[in-house]
């Protein structure tokens, strides 16, 4: 082999390895990029259901701490009015079943908005509060954990009971159904939750995700 032959043949090798690593190269640079940006996302993500939880408990005390007391003063004042016309007296009496039933609700809007079981006693307990509320008459709620007592990542605790509240609301909405069954199963070895909601609905076969509702996506 002439050595013309051999130098062409060298650098045909030489480029064909530059071209190797100039592959792997980039592809890791790639796979970098692809994670780095799955990072920023999820970092996203994050600050925004963040940044909806402060938003969510602000609301929460404002309605519990200042409309509250608000309307139970005028409740009171209304209830210092005598009047001897019979008119005037049943729009009195009107009034006060107005503002109690306005009471109850901001109550029930910010005990949803931030449940005081769930910061102070946590996850399960919250879960077990919220079935207890259920109106009489309503679906039966089994639920079952194995985590008692143990804790949870602010997140992951706030997420998986405002689910469960979700997914309690549409059964009771749509579903049709007498039964609910929520179970909540922790895994200490392998650091899992497995999280199940199921009740005996009527259910919705042309259900599709885009079409979901608010709540639910």
């Amino acid at each position: 082999m002439s050595q013309l032959a051999e130098f062409i043949l060298v650098l045909i090798g030489s480029f064909s390895v530059v071209l190797t690593l100039m592959s792997v190269f980039f592809f890791v640079l790639i796979d970098k990029y692809r994670k780095n940006i799955k990072i920023k996302q999820n970092e996203a993500l994050n600050n925004l259901i963040v940044g909806q939880e402060i938003e969510r408990e602000r609301l929460a005390r404002d309605l519990h701490d200042e409309m509250g007391p608000q309307l139970s003063n005028i409740l009171l004042n209304i209830d210092a009015i005598k009047v001897e016309n019979q008119t005037l007296m049943q729009l009195v009496s009107d009034t006060k079943a107005e503002l109690k039933y306005a009471i109850n609700d901001i109550r029930k809007i910010s005990h949803d908005l931030m449940s005081q079981s769930l910061k102070r006693y946590g996850l399960v307990a919250a879960i077990e509060e919220l079935i207890d509320r259920q109106p009489i008459g309503s679906i039966q709620v089994e639920f079952f954990s194995n985590s008692k007592g143990l804790e949870y990542n602010d997140n992951i605790k706030s997420h998986l009971f405002k689910i469960t509240q979700e997914l309690v609301y549409n059964s009771n909405k749509y579903s049709e159904s007498d039964k609910i069954n929520i179970q909540l199963i922790i895994d200490e070895k392998l650091r899992t939750i497995a999280y199940s909601y199921k009740d005996n609905g009527k259910g919705n076969p042309d259900f599709k995700p885009d079409n979901a509702g608010l709540g639910l996506k």
